[in-house]
């Protein structure tokens, strides 16, 4: 996992198996990662809308809603949000629907946790550049509008917003 801090790390576990999700928080948590769970696409919505969470890991069948629709939720609530989609039950079809959703990854049950520890990392990394981007763009359209005193007080502002983000 690269240079990814695993303790800086939240993230959200969707699966409506609770054994599975349970016994992999805890391996995650004894790794050093801040971890919640859902075991149903509402539940994850929610924490979704009020939490921050670095990547979301989503199984596909959920009692309540798929995958594909919990995902689309979250990035609508969490734009930079990463998401890797894990499931027992893949098809060409709902692989295509995660990548239109810009599904970091899509790993087919049973998986490696070390790989998808990798994964994780992998998104972690990719999430911070685009953050890292996307304050670089507001930063440079910033300097190009306002004077000098209006820059320090708004690149202050960007940098609290995107270190919560």
């Amino acid at each position: 996992m690269a240079d990814t801090d695993p303790r800086a790390v939240r993230l959200l576990l969707v699966d409506d198996e609770e054994d599975l999700v349970d016994f992999l928080a805890q391996r995650l948590v004894k790794r050093g990662f801040v971890v919640e769970t859902a075991t149903s696409g509402e539940r994850a919505v929610d924490l979704g809308g009020g939490r921050t969470f670095d990547v979301a890991v989503v199984d596909l069948k959920l009692p309540d809603m798929d995958g594909i629709a919990v995902i689309r939720e979250l990035k609508r609530l969490q734009p930079f949000l990463e998401t890797i989609m894990l499931t027992g039950h893949g098809s060409a079809e709902t692989a295509l629907e995660a990548g239109k959703l810009q599904t970091y990854r899509y790993l087919l049950k049973p998986y490696d946790f070390e790989q998808l520890i990798e994964k994780i990392g992998s998104a972690v990394e990719a999430r911070r550049a685009a953050l890292r981007a996307r304050y670089l763009e507001e930063l440079q359209e910033l300097q190009r509008r306002s004077s000098a005193r209006e820059i320090m007080a708004e690149t202050e502002r960007l940098q609290r917003r995107y270190e919560q983000s």
